[in-house]
């Protein structure tokens, strides 16, 4: 059997917004697939994970009692979760992060041992790719570009990014540096860098949290653990990672301090490179 490919934003809310109709009808899922003549097992699909054909979509609104006038912001829906989205290009592995991100609002994401990947410069992710998926390079660093337009291009992304202060000593060169400073102006980032002396003994990952303008789309937690990407919409878990994640922000140096913290590292890496190559001039004079 084929399987059905994952809805995008669209087709989620779509999802939703059939479920609302029927409970605000009183209709169980047998009592409005009698009515719609569609079996009740396939309407809890169309209410999860399935996207309905355009007569299932007419014949369940109808239904439930939506006047063909009232069709139009139904039917808009539908046609935006038919769209085929950007990032199936790029065929990823795993579509449960993209899909929700490339929609969300905002999101903040502590990293403990990485530069997050929307601040990648194309040389540091492709650095970073090759290490583990070398024969995938050249098409996971064209996806990460793509992703980071959403910091530049609206509706843009507000994102808060809580960055371990041992990650600049793990030889970040002055073009990757260069870029925090730079995305860390941008005025919908904000930048903090989290001192090394911060320990807590729940926040022992890298962990991103996505929220909506969208009320109905519930808040997203991701997180990557040793058997691969974790995720929870459940509002136990996202709460708690909020709570985690705004006593770290709390703990963080200002968004000032960091960027003098960066400015500094650069002015240090500048320096490196200017000493190295008077070594280098000297050596080559005495020979």
């Amino acid at each position: 059997m084929t399987s059905q490919p994952e809805l995008n934003y669209h087709g989620r809310k779509l999802a939703r917004v059939l479920k609302k109709l029927r409970e605000q009808g009183s209709l169980t899922q047998e009592q409005a697939g009698e009515r719609a003549c569609i079996d009740p097992r396939k309407l809890g699909r169309l209410e999860r994970r399935q996207l309905p054909t355009y007569h299932e979509l007419i014949t369940l609104l109808d239904a439930y009692g939506i006047p063909s006038c009232d069709h139009t912001p139904h039917l808009e829906l539908w046609e935006q979760a038919k769209q085929r989205p950007w990032w199936q290009e790029f065929h990823p592995d795993d579509v449960r992060y993209v899909r929700l991100a490339d929609y969300a609002s905002r999101k903040i994401e502590y990293q403990l041992t990485q530069v997050p990947t929307l601040l990648h410069t194309e040389a540091h992710a492709r650095w970073s790719i090759a290490k583990r998926c070398p024969s995938l390079v050249a098409k996971r660093v064209a996806f990460l570009m793509r992703q980071q337009q959403r910091l530049i291009t609206p509706p843009v992304l507000r994102f808060h990014a809580l960055i371990h202060e041992s990650v600049l000593q793990q030889g970040l060169d002055r073009a990757q540096l260069a870029k925090l400073v730079e995305c860390a102006e941008l005025p919908n980032v904000t930048l903090q860098l989290v001192p090394q002396a911060f320990t807590d003994p729940e926040l022992t990952s890298s962990v991103s949290l996505l929220s909506f303008d969208d009320p109905d789309e519930p808040d997203s937690v991701f997180t990557e653990s040793v058997i691969g990407l974790q995720e929870s919409h459940d509002p136990l878990h996202t709460g708690s990672t909020r709570r985690l994640l705004g006593n770290a922000a709390g703990h963080a140096m200002s968004p000032e301090a960091s960027l003098t913290r960066l400015q500094a590292q650069i002015g240090r890496r500048t320096s490196d490179t200017v000493r190295a190559v008077e070594c280098y001039a000297a050596s080559r004079t005495r020979i």
